[in-house]
């Protein structure tokens, strides 16, 4: 008995050492491809903007503290309205000034009787996001900072966002609430707005007015170089967008991010309090570096390479035609994905046969390449070879056609029974027809 519980104890660790050997490296291989940490801010979101889908994401619909984003919403409503005013004159009056809060933050201190372009005030703003530029210029535009308030949170209802409201227009006052995930659909708008873009991806703008000449920098590590100095968090891939820290909310960071001819929005909330305008920089970073790593173009579907065939009749010589693309395609997924086994195609023809005649590349159809249950691409098929027509076998065919065609067929009876009709009744005319010539010609005779 001892012997047999020796051995079966034996037995058991040897095939859980085994078991553990053979799932190791799938784990480690699953780990890699995952995405990185992301444990030192409180959300954060990677999406990818040409195929709509997040790739990486914590906490994307907890609504979070909005902090500096809340300068997306309001950079772009500003951009919308004075893009076809860049040039005018807008003099700081006490009006205006009366909209500046007593502490605005990160204030560039501009005071009353100077004068500055709107284009001035919105490199200031997006550029080198000074909150009084945001002040003022909400004030000009809209007549005051609530009115333009009203709109920043309507515009937000019209993006059909279910938690981001927004309390000032700069978020440097605590209260204003967003979600990673409402915040990347934001940002889609605002980076498909040409101005914005231009404005809030400038390294440096050089200031001019009646009170101030200076260098206006970007507060963004991504992708300000500080005059001519690359900051630690440089990174030549990220265009613009924003990145700012207030008390309340942390680290915020929002940037877009190109690989190949591939976009993607990277946003990260809340970083931790300790080192708070450093953390949101490194997850972006740690992300970025990780897709830019994990994914590529891969060819999924070759003009070269058959793709379906389709039958062909009434044909000698060809049963069967290839169908192929005129293009080839790669599609933008992981490196590694093994094409044959993950990559499916979805074939949809016009007709499930051809007939003779058919020359070659002849439109038949489409092939969508599916990816993950995700369309990656749809392409027109056409045929790669031509096929000759059988008179013979067509001439069957017709046949066949006719006579499983109950329409046909009684057509068919229906005539030949007309003709029989027909040549009976002739048949018999002529046969009295003939007898009376035949009477006739005998009474002549007697």
């Amino acid at each position: 008995m001892k012997k047999q519980l020796i051995l079966r104890t034996l037995v058991f660790c040897l095939c859980l050492f085994m078991l553990f050997s053979a799932a190791s490296p799938l784990a480690f291989a699953q780990e890699e491809e995952s995405p990185p940490s992301m444990e030192e801010v409180s959300a954060a979101y990677l999406y990818h903007l040409e195929r709509g889908t997040a790739v990486a994401q914590k906490n994307a619909d907890t609504p979070v503290g909005a902090g500096s984003t809340v300068k997306i919403m309001a950079g772009l409503l500003l951009c919308e309205e004075l893009s076809s005013r860049l040039e005018t004159r807008i003099e700081i009056t006490e009006e205006l000034m009366a909209e500046v809060p007593l502490s605005p933050g990160f204030s560039l201190k501009i005071a009353v009787g100077d004068v500055f372009t709107a284009e001035q005030l919105l490199y200031t703003a997006l550029c080198g996001s000074y909150n009084d530029a945001y002040y003022l210029l909400a004030a000009y535009t809209f007549g005051s900072v609530d009115a333009m308030l009203q709109k920043m949170n309507q515009r937000a209802r019209d993006l059909e966002t279910e938690h981001t409201f927004y309390r000032d227009v700069t978020g440097i006052q605590s209260g204003s609430q967003t979600t990673a995930c409402e915040l990347a659909r934001i940002a889609t708008e605002a980076y498909e707005n040409k101005l914005y873009m231009k404005l809030c991806d400038t390294d440096a703008y050089m200031l001019k007015s009646k009170n101030i000449s200076r260098t206006v920098y970007n507060r963004n590590a991504l992708i300000s170089t500080q005059g001519g100095t690359v900051t630690k968090y440089y990174d030549k891939n990220c265009y613009g967008m924003s990145a700012g820290s207030t008390p309340t909310d942390g680290n915020c960071v929002v940037t877009a991010a190109k690989h190949e001819t591939e976009t993607y929005l990277c946003i990260t909330l809340g970083g931790n309090e300790t080192e708070a305008y450093e953390y949101g920089y490194v997850v972006v970073k740690r992300l970025i570096d990780w897709v830019f790593d994990t994914y590529s173009y891969v060819e999924v579907i070759s003009a070269d390479k058959d793709v379906w065939r389709i039958p062909v009749t009434v044909s000698e010589l060809v049963s069967e035609i290839p169908l192929r693309t005129h293009e080839s395609f790669s599609a933008y997924i992981p490196k590694g994905t093994d094409v044959e086994k993950e990559i499916t195609y979805s074939i949809r023809l016009e007709s499930e046969t051809l007939e003779a005649p058919v020359e070659k590349d002849t439109f038949v159809g489409y092939v969508a390449i599916v990816y993950q249950g995700k369309t990656l691409k749809t392409l027109p098929l056409y045929t790669t070879e031509e096929a000759e027509r059988s008179s013979f076998i067509g001439t069957i065919k017709l046949m066949q056609e006719l006579l499983g065609n109950r329409a046909s067929l009684a057509g068919i009876l229906f005539f030949c029974a007309a003709l029989t009709a027909w040549i009976v009744t002739e048949v018999t005319l002529s046969r009295k027809r003939r007898r009376r010539w035949d009477k006739y010609f005998s009474d002549k005779m007697t």
